[in-house]
This record gives structure tokens, sequence and C-alpha cells, in this order.
């Protein structure tokens, strides 16, 4: 335990009963994404005018930063004495920080482009737009953690759309889906099983709209339906990101014309 609120963990936070955290869309929260938002496009228009060297040099460096910054993470709850499993790497975003770095490794063997578009992409924007950091303060280690981390996915995707090496597709949206469906069985069990909360599907979370279709879903129909519902959502907001991916190949192309 520690009463230093910059190292102070979420588990911490509930047992003590302190109220540190901030609201969504505060003005702290939209500093946030406003900050990721310039960064994504300053980061994407450096790497496009980067040689094949320089890109490939800057994915690996994004993709080592993404997986140095979760061993810190293990070794801060290490030392603080947090016994807790989440950092195990079970979300969606944890499989895609993984990701950034076996795509930099093995850009031309491993096709997990379209997963960046339609899976990791997405869970990471929805990460910092609902936040599970709500909980902490603006300050502290955890939660500019969670949304450094986020951050650095949403970096790496953008600089692939950005130069052209992610091409929207709609098969890639179903196989995307279909991967992360199939994700979740195993992830569902693990959850029951040990009571954790991963991909948000085992118990009740704080993040609000979660929240809310957890209080409204899954305490009345149970948990199966909450998971279920969630991935019905996330489907329809895939076809949404999609048309919007389409637009924007549209407009790159009039002006080239």
């Amino acid at each position: 335990m520690t009463d230093n609120l910059f190292w102070i963990h979420r588990d911490q936070i509930y047992a003590k009963g302190l109220d540190l955290g901030f609201s969504v869309f505060s003005p702290g929260h939209i500093i946030w994404l406003l900050a990721i938002a310039v960064c994504s496009v300053i980061v994407g228009r450096f790497y496009v005018r980067l040689s094949e060297t320089g890109r490939s040099n800057l994915r690996k460096a994004i993709g080592l930063s993404v997986i140095l910054l979760d061993a810190l993470k293990i070794t801060v709850m290490g030392l603080f004495g947090v016994n807790n499993i989440e950092f195990l790497p079970l979300h969606l975003c944890s499989v895609g920080g993984l990701a950034t770095l076996v795509y930099a490794l093995w850009p031309g063997k491993l096709k997990l482009d379209q997963l960046f578009g339609y899976a990791f992409f997405p869970a990471a924007l929805l990460a910092i737009f609902f936040p599970s950091a709500n909980m902490y303060p603006w300050w502290n280690f955890y939660c500019i953690h969670i949304f450094l981390y986020h951050a650095l996915i949403i970096f790496y995707f953008v600089m692939l759309y950005m130069a052209g090496e992610f091409r929207p597709t709609y098969s890639g949206l179903l196989i995307s889906f279909a991967f992360m469906a199939v994700f979740a069985v195993p992830i569902y069990q693990i959850n029951v099983h040990f009571g954790v909360n991963y991909m948000f599907i085992g118990m009740r979370s704080d993040v609000g709209v979660l929240a809310s279709l957890w209080d409204n879903v899954a305490a009345v129909h149970g948990r199966l339906a909450f998971t279920l519902l969630l991935g019905t959502m996330f489907f329809g907001v895939l076809q949404v990101l999609h048309v919007i991916y389409l637009i924007i190949d549209r407009l790159k192309k009039r002006k080239t014309d």
C-alpha cells in the first residue's frame, strides 16, 4: 500500500473509500483527447516523409515503447504490492500492444493491418473516450499509463493509414470481428472462473457507458446477454468506422485526380 497518490492503485483507492477520480469529458479529459489527436497527425505526417528504413525504425520504436510501458506498469504493481492478475495481456488493447511490435518486426509476413484498422484502433479510441482510469487523479501513474499506452496504439495505426499501408476492406472488418469473437470466448470463461474483468465482460466496470449497460442488461438478463449485446454494439461501431474509412479514401482520390 502507498499513501502517495501518484502510485496509488485502483484497488487501494476502493479499499480506502477515496474519491479521487475525474468526470468523462471534463476539461482535463478533453485536453488529453486533443493532445492525442494533434500528436497523431504530427506523428503520421512525420512517418509519411520517412524512407522505408526510417519507417521501419519508427514502427519498431513505438512497438518497443508499448511493451516497455506495460513492463513498467507490471513492475510498479509488484513493487507496491498490488495483488492483481489484470496485467496479463488478455484485454484487446493488450493484444494490440503486442501486435505493434510483432508487425514492426515482420510487416511482410504477418498481415495485421486489418486488425489494427478494425480491432485495435477502435478499441484504443473507445479506451480514451471512455477511460477506465476515471477513478484516478490526473497525475497518477496508472492514469497516465492508460492514456499513453492507448495513444501509442492510435499513433501506430494513424501512421499506417496516412502512409497508405492500411486499405479498408469489408472482408478485413469481418475477419477482425471474427478474431475478437473467438478471442472473447476463452476470456469470458477466464473472467467467470477467476472473477476478473478482461475485455470488460467479466463484471461491472466504472466506465459510464459500460456501467449503465451492465446495470440494465447484465443485472437483469445475465452476463452472457451483456457480452452478446456489447459485441453487437461493437460490430455496429465497425460498420460506421468502415464507412468513414471509405469516405476518407474517396476524398483522398479526389485530391489526387
